[in-house]
């Protein structure tokens, strides 16, 4: 990490952020590892989150049940099936660079999850101006123990993506707090991703069309940031700044944790969002489970007075982020 480029993703012991009393040289320390990766590599893997690994596997074996589902219960949740940009996206549904990926996901919202009075009580205080990324309710009828699980995660890794933007605030020197107001449950995203096996040269199956790229195409994320459990297949790869890609495997017991452009523009570009892509498994299913910590649909994001001066003034205008996100999703999907 000391070098014109990384060549490799630092691990960080968050285990201070997560705690109620932390130490306060090993709060200090997490907080300076945060700083830097947030700056020279845009990518961290987080050890001692407090999630337990018996947990992050039933997510696993939730994620493989869904997506062994045959095609007709899988796509009874179809994005697209609603106006809202949440659901199921078949194989070679979604493209990035104009290049077809090389997998099929789920994204999930939280307000249809939970139990009736809260929903009773979201449903009173949803906007009347119901947006493309409101929760559609769709959640798959054959496996009645999915959406208990998958709450459940969704409710750690939001809890948990508060916390790493607590470290983040306090890196810049601002107070731990200081996102909080900014983020909100209604834009926050857990994605299921299945990549299946294809062998190089194989020629895609109907209905998959155009010219297959890689598993997901290099992109960077576009919102604040990223909380990725992972397999053991691997492909993730993270660009240097000597254009080089960089393996990010999994790490037993971690998860990987990225910035999107969000907080690159908050910070005036100290922290930079970093481009990243899958390659294709070629023998093996390859799952992954990111978390979207993001902020609200009417937050507006303008860098931070403390990341400008005169000599490096604002090189963002203010954005909201809902309008914002809602363009991207619209040019993301078949």
């Amino acid at each position: 990490m000391s070098g014109a480029s990384f060549t490799e993703v630092p691990i960080i012991d968050i285990g201070p952020l997560v705690v109620e009393h932390p130490n306060a040289a090993d709060l200090a320390r997490a907080v300076d590892e945060i700083g830097r990766a947030c700056r020279e590599v845009g990518f961290f893997y987080a050890a001692n989150h407090g999630i337990a690994e018996s947990e992050m596997a039933e997510v696993y074996e939730a994620a493989r049940s869904f997506f062994a589902l045959p095609s007709v219960e899988k796509m009874k949740l179809r994005l697209g099936n609603t106006d809202q940009f949440r659901g199921f996206v078949p194989l070679g549904g979604e493209v990035t660079g104009g290049k077809t990926d090389w997998h099929e996901c789920l994204d999930l919202q939280p307000i249809s999850g939970r139990d009736a009075e809260t929903i009773a009580a979201a449903n009173a205080n949803r906007r009347l101006d119901s947006h493309p990324l409101d929760d559609p309710g769709q959640w798959p009828e054959a496996l009645p123990e999915f959406r208990r699980t998958m709450m459940r995660a969704w409710d750690q890794r939001y809890r948990l993506g508060g916390r790493i933007a607590a470290g983040m605030a306090l890196s810049l020197g601002l107070d731990e707090h200081y996102f909080q107001p900014y983020s909100g449950v209604e834009l926050s995203d857990l994605r299921m991703v299945h990549y299946p096996p294809r062998a190089p040269g194989a020629a895609a199956p109907e209905p998959v069309s155009g010219e297959v790229g890689h598993g997901f195409g290099a992109h960077v994320d576009y919102g604040f940031l990223a909380i990725l459990q992972q397999d053991a297949v691997g492909g993730l790869e993270v660009l240097n700044s000597a254009e080089a890609w960089v393996p990010a495997p999994h790490i037993p017991g971690t998860f990987l944790v990225n910035i999107g452009l969000m907080m690159q523009q908050w910070t005036n570009d100290k922290y930079p969002a970093t481009w990243h892509r899958v390659q294709i498994p070629g023998n093996a299913d390859r799952y992954s489970i990111p978390f979207f910590y993001e902020p609200n649909f009417g937050a507006v994001i303008a860098p931070l007075d403390i990341c400008c001066d005169a000599e490096n003034p604002p090189r963002y205008e203010p954005c909201q982020f809902g309008p914002y996100v809602v363009g991207r999703f619209a040019t993301a999907y078949d």
